[in-house]
């Protein structure tokens, strides 16, 4: 199927305006047509049977003159003074005028029996006739003496002159209407059209790279917030080029140095520098380090296919949490540490993916396990409306101007490592419908997860 290409504002708008005022004049110049045309007929039908009664009463009066030598002239007048006129006419068409009869109007009675000859009309049979000629219009009556007819006509050319200089002005109504509307929508959709010519060069340069912001000033409220929303867009994509750049120049470096270092551990084994046992744990080390790098990008590039309702279920948050730390209680026990727990007795459900908000909450547990010095609090509570998940470490406070900064990708605070697994707890919990933030309180750092207490509207709004 062929594409159309597309109209451009300009005449999309001009058609549909032409077709409004052709439409409006059309039905304009059909209902006078038609009103016009019923009333000069009803006028007409009417001046011809009050004409004819008084002829008919003239006759009577009259009774030893021919029906042609009633004289008219004060006999019934019709609309714009329409005078009736009469004359006799035999079967072969010979006219016989009345007296007094004018060179005009005996030209139009021969106008008038020349086209009942062409026509060949029957003259027995005229009852509120109407006749046209190449220049006039007649309605006529007829009716039957001894050997001849009684024509009797009113000539109603001049309304009819009349209604045609009406629908010739409406005409040039009209098409002056079209041309004014022409110029009309070529200014309004010129300064409709232009901007946005300009904002579709602006989105053009966006799409080549470059996020410089559009600096016109639009009047119109639609154009301006249009060329808001494109510069607000040129912006984050901007913001977006440089995290990413920067993402991938500090995920590149996090990967580099485990890379060297197993380089240097694999060449001084193959070199007999080192014991080989060593270099091997380094090495072991160093693979899991970069196990765990890889597997943050990963997750982290799966982030926004978390909103599949498929994969959402309702989870205790509690036994997440539980889950994770029986996890880690071994890994605790080697360094000294402990947990301690103060969780709600009744269960605290959300709506999840659990595999992502597991791994989020695993994070924020091994990031603590990283700084304690001998306990790690986690709490999870319904509080005011909201699910609080807490984990919380009695190692060194953070920190003021980095506690903003730490769920950032491959943020380093003071004495911290470069890494994303803060900022993939931030990105989950946001999928989740919450937030994610840090705080010193009473001798503890503690990382604190918010989520609304409504799990099925958050999917709701995702699906």
């Amino acid at each position: 199927m062929a594409i159309k290409s597309p109209i451009s504002i300009k005449t999309r708008i001009l058609w549909v305006n032409i077709a409004v005022v052709l439409l409006s004049f059309l039905g304009v110049f059909l209902i006078f047509n038609v009103l016009m045309n019923n009333y000069i007929s009803s006028n007409a039908k009417s001046q011809l049977a009050r004409v004819v009664n008084y002829q008919s009463s003239a006759e009577q009066g009259r009774p030893d003159k021919p029906a042609t030598s009633i004289d008219l002239d004060n006999a019934p007048r019709g609309l714009f003074n329409t005078h009736p006129a009469a004359f006799e006419l035999s079967s072969d068409y010979q006219i016989t005028f009345p007296d007094h009869t004018s060179e005009l109007d005996k030209e139009v009675a021969k106008n008038i029996t020349a086209a009942f000859k062409e026509d060949q009309v029957s003259l027995g049979q005229l009852n509120n006739f109407r006749l046209e000629t190449k220049s006039q219009t007649f309605y006529i009556e007829s009716s039957k003496n001894d050997k001849s007819y009684l024509i009797l006509y009113v000539d109603i050319s001049g309304i009819t002159n009349f209604a045609h200089s009406v629908n010739l002005l409406l005409m040039l109504i009209a098409l002056s209407v079209i041309i004014f509307m022409a110029i009309a929508v070529t200014l309004i959709t010129r300064r409709l059209t232009n901007p946005l010519s300009r904002l579709a060069s602006f989105a053009m340069r966006i799409g080549r790279g470059d996020f410089r912001p559009y600096e016109g000033r639009f009047h119109d409220l639609e154009l301006a917030t249009l060329a808001d929303t494109m510069n607000n867009a040129a912006r984050q994509l901007a913001d977006n080029e440089q995290d990413q750049k920067a993402f991938f120049q500090n995920a590149s470096h996090e990967l580099r140095t485990p890379l060297m270092v197993i380089k240097s551990y694999a060449e001084g084994i193959n070199y007999d520098i080192m014991p080989a046992h060593e270099a091997s744990q380094t090495i072991l080390k160093e693979t899991d380090r970069m196990s765990e790098l890889v597997e943050d990008l990963l997750t982290l590039s799966r982030i926004d296919s978390l909103n599949k309702p498929e994969e959402y279920a309702r989870n205790d948050l509690r036994e997440i949490l539980k889950d994770v730390t029986r996890e880690q209680e071994a890994f605790a026990s080697q360094k000294g540490l402990k947990f301690s727990y103060q969780l709600d007795k009744k269960p605290v459900y959300i709506w999840s993916n659990y595999k992502a908000l597991r791994r989020a909450i695993s994070n924020l547990v091994s990031n603590a396990l990283r700084y304690a010095k001998s306990e790690i609090q986690v709490s999870c509570k319904l509080e005011r409306g909201k699910m609080i998940l807490v984990v919380a470490n009695d190692g060194d406070p953070i920190a003021e101007e980095d506690l903003p900064h730490l769920f950032e990708r491959f943020y380093k605070g003071a004495g911290g490592v470069h890494g994303i697994g803060l900022s993939i707890v931030k990105a989950v919990t946001e999928q989740h419908g919450g937030t994610a933030y840090a705080e010193n309180k009473a001798g503890w750092v503690r990382f604190v997860l918010a989520f609304d207490n409504q799990p099925k509207k958050v999917l709701e709004k995702k699906s």
